[in-house]
């Protein structure tokens, strides 16, 4: 382990030296620099199931200035909306989403709510509009060989929502792919102590992926860290505000926006 963690360090010593010259992050022309950001955290879960339509709509009705929502691939390569890489089936036994065709995850109800249902993400997209801000999380096991990216951007790009959407995730690496495939598209990296993905657990991975944001745990985001983003030109953005202390810090250190549970939380 400790001979993995030194390849690691010396690859991400390398390409910062080759990188750090290039690497030029835009800054969302969508983003306001006078107001802070409100984006629905899987829509509204204070207000209906995360990740579903309902939650989904209801941002939008109560004036959300965007959504964010997660997005994997079904065994038949579907892309799901769902956060977590397992879910529960209607008998209680738990199976990665990978692992499952969509047609089955159809048939699983949320909370015991048949109307919940996963959606895909087209059926968001559907509902979505070009005013509001989509940022989307891609998900994937892989860590170096998937092909989720290209089937994200492509929907985007049939839906026509390139101009106003963010992509992101906490595997560098995709969003590395994401900006080969197409590098008008706006990309952020996801960052906390406690995401287990990666060998090393670090914000020094934005010279790895490249990225035009931050989008970093509100619990571990500090003056010194927003200093050092800052400084990288990159937009910052911060989760997931549950409480209104969380809010008035992330105020007070001048984030580009939240995202949030609950719309009504001042």
């Amino acid at each position: 382990m400790i001979g993995a963690e030194i390849l690691i360090i010396v690859i991400l010593l390398i390409t910062v030296t080759i990188y750090k010259k290039n690497w030029v992050p835009v800054y969302p022309y969508f983003y306001s620099r006078k107001k802070l950001l409100k984006i629905g955290h899987r829509g509204v879960p204070s207000l209906a199931h995360e990740n579903t339509l309902d939650s989904f709509q209801k941002a939008i009705d109560t004036g959300m200035d965007g959504v964010e929502l997660d997005v994997q691939f079904s065994a038949d390569k579907k892309l799901v909306v769902y956060h977590n890489w397992a879910i529960k089936n209607n008998s209680g036994e738990k199976i990665l989403i990978q692992n499952l065709p969509y047609s089955d995850i159809q048939k699983i109800s949320l909370n015991g709510n048949e109307q919940n249902e996963i959606p895909l993400f087209t059926d968001v997209l559907d509902i979505l509009n070009k005013k509001i801000i989509i940022n989307i999380e891609i998900k994937s096991a892989h860590i170096l060989n998937t092909k989720i990216e290209k089937n994200v951007l492509d929907l985007i790009k049939a839906y026509g929502f390139e101009n106003n959407c963010i992509l992101s995730s906490f595997n560098p690496f995709i969003i590395r792919r994401v900006k080969k495939i197409n590098p008008k598209i706006l990309t952020a990296f996801l960052w906390s102590k406690n995401s287990p993905q990666f060998i090393i657990n670090t914000p020094l991975w934005v010279w790895i992926c490249r990225p035009d944001g931050f989008h970093a745990d509100i619990d571990y985001l500090d003056k010194n860290l927003i200093n050092w983003i800052r400084k990288k030109n990159m937009s910052i953005m911060t989760f997931t505000i549950t409480k209104q202390k969380q809010l008035i810090k992330a105020q007070l250190l001048g984030v580009d926006g939240v995202f949030m549970d609950d719309p009504h939380l001042n």
